[in-house]
């Protein structure tokens, strides 16, 4: 609690509002996500004690093996949120998971989509970052690590993590934040790379932290803008 109490203050004094605590679901066992809800829970209180302005809401990080593993209600428990929408997805750290293309379409029946999370970590992505494009066609919103621009996650991760900006294929930036982290736990770095590559108002850049994220905990339908880098000049071909 006490590391959680400290990792929180730095977030809110970075000048985030609000998080998603997002435990590691890997098995359809649902368990874990309700003993981490009761410490969310517990947070919230300490946070109240403390005077720190931060809300902690639900949700969690689904790998592959577990979005299979768990029926609908345990599925609609993990939105991001509990918006009842959005699932946090992770890939591999290697290999490609070829039937999460089918996967998709049956939580679509659902009402349910994804969230990639930190794909820029991932070997499958660093190698081929084209494979994301089927998946985003198919309604899949992706999400980069602030951290991995500022090279705390490796060198490949951040160049993967430029790449996929300089490609239009990121949808969001969250922080990744965790207690063990030796980095930043703010958006900050995010955010000037989202200025420095898009070249763009920070205002446009910021709907990836702020609008977008928004619009996946309030479990709504996600229409993210064409934020592209304007060529230098200023011409924007958006």
């Amino acid at each position: 609690m006490d590391a959680a109490i400290v990792m929180a203050r730095q977030i809110a004094e970075a000048g985030t509002t609000t998080v998603v605590a997002t435990p590691i679901l890997t098995t359809g066992d649902v368990a874990p996500l309700a003993a981490a809800d009761e410490s969310r829970v517990a947070l919230i209180v300490a946070l109240g004690e403390e005077g720190i302005a931060l809300e902690v809401l639900p949700g969690a990080e689904l790998t592959h093996d577990a979005l299979d593993g768990l029926g609908d209600d345990a599925l609609h428990a993990c939105t991001l949120g509990g918006g009842g929408r959005w699932l946090l997805v992770a890939l591999p750290d290697a290999g490609w998971p070829i039937s999460l293309p089918s996967r998709m379409a049956a939580l679509e029946m659902q009402g349910l989509g994804i969230v990639l999370a930190h794909v820029e970590q991932t070997d499958s992505v660093q190698l081929n970052p084209d494979r994301l494009r089927d998946l985003i066609g198919r309604g899949a919103l992706v999400q980069v690590d602030a951290a991995s621009f500022g090279g705390w996650n490796g060198a490949r991760a951040e160049r993967s993590a430029y790449s996929l900006l300089r490609a239009g294929m990121a949808t969001f930036v969250a922080s990744g934040a965790h207690a063990e982290a030796p980095y930043p736990q703010g958006l900050v770095e995010g955010l000037d790379a989202l200025e420095a590559v898009l070249r763009r108002p920070r205002e446009e850049a910021a709907w990836m932290v702020g609008a977008g994220p928004r619009q996946v905990i309030a479990g709504l339908p996600v229409r993210a803008p064409r934020l592209v880098p304007v060529p230098r000049g200023g011409f924007d071909p958006a």
